[in-house]
């Protein structure tokens, strides 16, 4: 899972021309929705909301790359979608809330069976919290609320994953003797389906082919282009708008006691993970 610094883009969006405009069409339209009936509300965001959040969304893609906060698959020839973090079902008064939206593909935010644990898997309307507490009934009350679904824009959520070798993704080890990070991760994979057959496929691959570049870079005269092409491709695995990036680092770092790894790490600014 990548981190996005959603409160600092949506920062620079609002502060441009179309931004501003973006902004003031979201608080019209949340200031409708707070005159409406709770029966009506639902109605009005699947009729209105798609309109004032897809140029938000389009921004934010432009940004960062056409790839799922949740899952990190790039979607090619198909669309992203918006996903309210906290579902419009239970926190009305989020809807048109830009802090409130995530960029997500449909194995992520629309419930679809994952055969690996036979069950449904993808976010959908649920948003278990931990505890027996009451939900948010307003802003100031959100941080009291303690969510198990893990959060693509706190990094701290983001440092719980790790990746096994064959592309599962596993609480850091860091982590694995707090059960609540532990309950985190586990439903989480299941709930944005981050364990799905597909990913791990393709991660698993990306783990073999970062393992071979690291060998066949290890075999390579000192100075020989075939190197520097290899941290090229290596380069372009770590990018942040690069599919599954936050595993090609995961992996990456299980070679930093090559000089050579530590020092592409540090060139890429990926210095926060012990060796």
């Amino acid at each position: 899972m990548r981190h996005i610094p959603l409160i600092e883009l949506t920062a620079q969006l609002f502060s441009e021309a179309e931004g501003k405009k973006s902004r003031a069409r979201l608080l019209r339209s949340h200031l409708k929705l707070a005159t409406l009936a709770a029966a009506d509300r639902q109605a009005y965001v699947r009729r209105n909301g798609p309109s004032k959040w897809s140029p938000i969304k389009n921004w934010l893609t432009g940004k960062l790359g056409n790839k799922c906060w949740y899952t990190e698959a790039e979607l090619v020839g198909a669309a992203l979608g918006i996903d309210h973090f906290r579902p419009v079902c239970d926190y009305w008064w989020l809807a048109f809330d830009a802090s409130n939206y995530r960029v997500a593909c449909a194995f992520a935010n629309s419930p679809a069976h994952n055969p690996l644990h036979g069950c449904a898997g993808g976010k959908g309307d649920a948003f278990p919290l931990l505890g027996s507490g009451p939900r948010a009934k307003g802003r100031n009350k959100l941080r009291y609320e303690q969510p198990i679904i893990l959060d693509p824009c706190d990094k701290a959520d983001c440092d719980l994953v790790a990746f096994q070798a064959d592309g599962r993704p596993v609480v850091n080890p860091a982590h694995a003797s707090d059960p609540i990070a532990l309950r985190r991760v586990e439903e989480s994979k299941i709930l944005l389906n981050l364990d799905h057959p597909d990913f791990n496929s393709k991660r698993e691959q990306l783990c073999n082919d970062i393992a071979d570049d690291v060998q066949a870079y290890g075999d390579l005269p000192e100075g020989s282009a075939a190197r520097t092409k290899i941290k090229n491709r290596l380069e372009g695995r770590l990018a942040p708008s690069a599919p599954f990036s936050s595993a090609a680092r995961h992996y990456l770092r299980l070679y930093r006691h090559h000089d050579w790894v530590e020092a592409l790490l540090a060139r890429m600014g990926i210095v926060d993970a012990p060796k």
